[in-house]
């Protein structure tokens, strides 16, 4: 049975959908075929083990959480390039194999907290650099640019082309920075809300944590919790009818009313009477329009 914080193997909430599952499953397998491609490139005897390891690492964090502070562009380009540089200086210093790959990726681990490119996968880079190979050997330097950052580099082009048509999941994730239409950045809300960013920084540095979360998604979990607890009973689909008005409860100049001008199946179309955007006529299917209401304004007559 979940508990509030998980059991103890680790079973925390997943709220991603059967779409977005899919998505990564498609993502996943274009991505990490095109860059092994590169890879392999490398080697006379095809691909090793090590890079497989770590380019399917990052597959997982650019498809299955392209959101993720892990898998944006810095962290995956600065992660993977630094724990390259690292192990091919450890490799020529360290005699022992073994030893040298443990403390490759030991400093890797360290230089990416300080450079803010903390990468996962990077791990994984820095023992191929230290243990693939004579082919590797020979690369010496070049090893960076071929199969490092050309393999990344090409499955962090399929990520964006394959995650853009999905605003919710589109990488890297400053392309989707305002998630409400005509709203305020999540940030700018936040501090409307009474809190700002070095609250956030405050309360990390506070708890001594690495989220993987940016700080906008940190700032709209907030939002979005606060605002389903102080929200009313949910609307049910049935009310999204012609005339009848909506407010998104936001404060300041987020605050929006919309009147619903016509319904037809699940398709909403309506008018802006105050907020951003107004005076206007818009879109939204039903779903993205309950999701917009906070509560239904009423007549007093």
């Amino acid at each position: 049975m979940r508990t509030g914080r998980g059991n103890l193997l680790g079973d925390f909430l997943d709220t991603t959908n059967h779409k977005d599952k899919f998505i990564a499953l498609t993502g996943g397998v274009i991505g990490l075929y095109l860059s092994l491609e590169v890879a392999a490139s490398v080697t006379d005897n095809g691909i090793n083990g090590l890079i497989l390891a770590s380019l399917g690492a990052t597959a997982v964090l650019l498809f299955a959480a392209p959101r993720a502070a892990f898998s944006q562009p810095w962290n995956v380009i600065g992660g993977h390039g630094v724990a390259a540089i690292v192990g091919v200086l450890v490799r020529e210093g360290v005699n022992h194999p073994l030893l040298a790959a443990a403390v490759a990726v030991g400093v890797a681990i360290w230089l990416m907290h300080y450079l803010r490119c903390l990468h996962p996968p990077g791990g994984a880079t820095a023992l191929y650099a230290v243990l693939g190979g004579e082919s590797v050997e020979a690369l010496g330097p070049w090893f960076l640019l071929h199969p490092v950052l050309t393999s990344v580099g090409l499955m962090m082009i399929v990520a964006v082309a394959i995650n853009y048509p999905f605003p919710w999941r589109r990488y890297p994730a400053s392309l989707n920075p305002v998630p409400d239409k005509g709203g305020s950045p999540p940030l700018a809300a936040l501090e409307q809300a009474g809190l700002g960013r070095d609250d956030l920084e405050y309360a990390m540095r506070e708890l001594n944590l690495y989220l993987d979360l940016s700080e906008d998604d940190l700032a709209r979990l907030y939002l979005l919790a606060r605002r389903h607890h102080l929200a009313p009973d949910p609307i049910p689909p049935d009310a999204i009818q012609p005339g009848a008005c909506f407010s998104n409860g936001a404060s300041d100049a987020d605050w929006a009313v919309r009147r619903v001008l016509e319904r037809t199946g699940r398709d909403i179309r309506y008018r802006q009477l105050a907020g951003p955007g107004t005076p206007g006529v818009g879109e939204a299917t039903l779903e993205e329009f309950l999701a917009w209401a906070h509560h239904q304004l009423r007549s007093k007559g």
